[in-house]
């Protein structure tokens, strides 16, 4: 727990004795972010300052003796997890959060260095190793696994060990089964839900719930043809099979996974990842009729009306397939927003229910703008994922719940340069002095850019060119260096590749409430599952010693 040695003025001095009342009535390090959330006034005031203060010898002693009265304050929680959320930032490098943090802080018209993401002011974290158990660089499907169940498993695959092999639908009978912590929760009397801008039949939701050689097979008609009897589609197995039936909250996109083929014949619709079903089972309606206490939504408007004390349950798809962009939801008054999700599944999450709960929420386009090359579209997603992170802790006691931030893998995008400080993180390599940071060619380059991807085919060769070197070569869409890119701005990349690869780098884990302080080095990605076990008391680690005395 945090409290800040620096007493600005009456008002904060009677915060400060406010919060010391606090500490002595929960004694628990949850206030480590309510100090740090209260000090948004100032901190904003200080980073809009930030042109007026001189950040001398003075200034950074100072600030480094208040981080070290805020680090020495610091204490275990080592009660019950009675609430577990974890939050999976689809994609999000340890650059995505930095380019991130200040894209945030410019938006906001303030200083982007200095500003901070929801998760940063979380008091304990560590790194996780993403590979899978056969390859370096992972894909999303083996990595939530390994974070959910504690378990790593092969690329593209998830709900069984490594004994699984990929796209051998037969090997699914005879393969290791691995529960996640959806299992673990149910079998307790918890509440469970996944929120996600995918869709809900995606690698990373999917892997909470499912068993599969193939993360592609998400409806029957994406089944082999000699799949075996007992085998079934994500789908599926999402409504009729266990832990996917029994969660209380799923929110997220892919109606078309659960859509009848012959439901969409007498329109002008287009299957967007064509995975219409062959089999004619209409999965809403089955899902309605297996819970006749739940309630099924498609709007924003019939999810903001949804009510706990109405409806046990709740199941929206908002659309046919991923949940739209941020940036382009302007104009979808009825497709809800990640917070908007997130915040109706907590109210149902919360209703009523004495045993606790699991939520997963995953911010799970960052990844897709990735890929397309898009980064300022990632960093906009990121904020999306960060005013989620924002309801979490507006709505949840964290003195009794585990909030995990964290990412699945990386991307290969980077800053670079020598930017000034009040560069624009949209735009080009430019000094606070006006100096435009120039490439070989003289042309300016803008900060963010990737290893690999779809960028390398803004090069042209130029025309009567009188060599047949690099220097024949230019990027036709360079920005100005008064210009910052927009969100479908293709930026720069290496290699050429129509799709841009995910990195093999660490990512971050950002934790706070009962056992975070476990997050404390490089750790196995699995070590989040087992860390999610022990703090709640399910699963595996359920009779850990120090679980026979905390009572749920």
């Amino acid at each position: 727990m945090i409290v800040s040695m620096r007493w600005w003025s009456v008002p904060s001095l009677l915060s400060n004795l406010f919060l010391l009342v606090l500490i002595h009535r929960t004694g628990s390090d949850e206030l480590h972010v309510a100090r740090l959330r209260q000090e948004d006034g100032p901190r904003q005031r200080r980073d809009a300052d930030r042109g007026t203060r001189t950040e001398d010898k003075k200034f950074w002693l100072a600030q480094g003796e208040q981080a070290i009265a805020e680090a020495l304050q610091l204490n275990r929680n080592e009660g019950l997890a009675k609430n577990v959320v974890i939050v999976v930032g689809d994609g999000m490098s340890l650059g995505t959060v930095a380019a991130a943090r200040v894209y945030k802080g410019q938006m906001a018209g303030k200083d982007g260095t200095s500003t901070s993401l929801h998760w940063e002011a979380f008091p304990h974290l560590g790194l996780s190793r993403t590979y899978n158990t056969d390859a370096m660089v992972p894909d999303s499907a083996a990595t939530a696994f390994a974070m959910f169940s504690g378990v790593k498993t092969n690329y593209f695959t998830f709900g069984f060990d490594n004994s699984i092999s990929k796209n051998d639908v037969r090997s699914q009978l005879t393969a290791t089964k691995v529960d996640t912590v959806m299992d673990w929760a149910q079998r307790e009397g918890m509440k469970t839900g996944i929120v996600t801008t995918t869709r809900i039949t995606h690698a990373t939701p999917a892997a909470m719930y499912a068993k599969t050689a193939n993360r592609d097979w998400e409806c029957d008609s994406k089944m082999p043809a000699d799949t075996p009897q007992g085998v079934h589609d994500i789908a599926y197995q999402l409504v009729e099979q266990s832990p996917g039936q029994y969660l209380d909250v799923v929110l997220g996109g892919g109606l078309e996974a659960f859509t009848p083929a012959s439901n969409m014949s007498s329109t002008a619709f287009t299957p967007t990842f064509d995975c219409l079903r062959s089999d004619e089972v209409d999965l809403t309606a089955r899902w309605q009729h297996l819970n006749p206490e739940g309630k099924y939504v498609e709007t924003r408007s019939d999810l903001k009306a949804a009510d706990p004390t109405k409806s046990k349950k709740l199941f929206g798809l908002f659309s046919w397939d991923h949940i739209p962009y941020h940036d382009e939801h302007s104009g979808l008054s009825e497709t809800p927003r990640l917070v908007d999700m997130t915040e109706a599944a907590l109210k149902f999450l919360n209703h009523d229910n004495d045993r606790g709960f699991v939520l997963l929420v995953e911010g799970g386009r960052i990844d897709h703008a990735h890929h397309d090359g898009y980064a300022v579209r990632s960093l906009s997603e990121t904020l999306e994922m960060d005013r989620a992170v924002g309801n979490i802790l507006d709505n949840v006691d964290l003195s009794e719940t585990l909030v995990i931030v964290t990412a699945d893998h990386s991307h290969t995008m980077t800053m670079g340069g020598y930017p000034g400080r009040k560069a624009d993180i949209a735009g080009v390599v430019k000094g606070d002095d006006g100096w435009v940071m120039p490439d070989m060619n003289g042309h300016p380059f803008s900060i963010l850019s990737y290893a690999n991807g779809p960028g390398f085919t803004n090069l042209r060769v130029k025309e009567n060119a009188s060599t047949s070197s690099w220097e024949a070569i230019y990027r036709f869409n360079n920005l100005h260096q008064d210009h910052a890119a927009s969100h479908t701005y293709l930026q720069p990349s290496g290699v050429p590749l129509s799709s841009e690869t995910h990195g093999g780098d660490d990512v971050g884990i950002w934790s706070v409430g009962p056992m975070a302080h476990l997050f404390h080095k490089t750790h196995e990605q699995t070590f989040i599952g087992h860390v999610m076990s022990v703090a709640a008391c399910i699963g595996p680690h359920k009779h850990q010693p120090r679980c026979q005395n905390l009572a749920r």
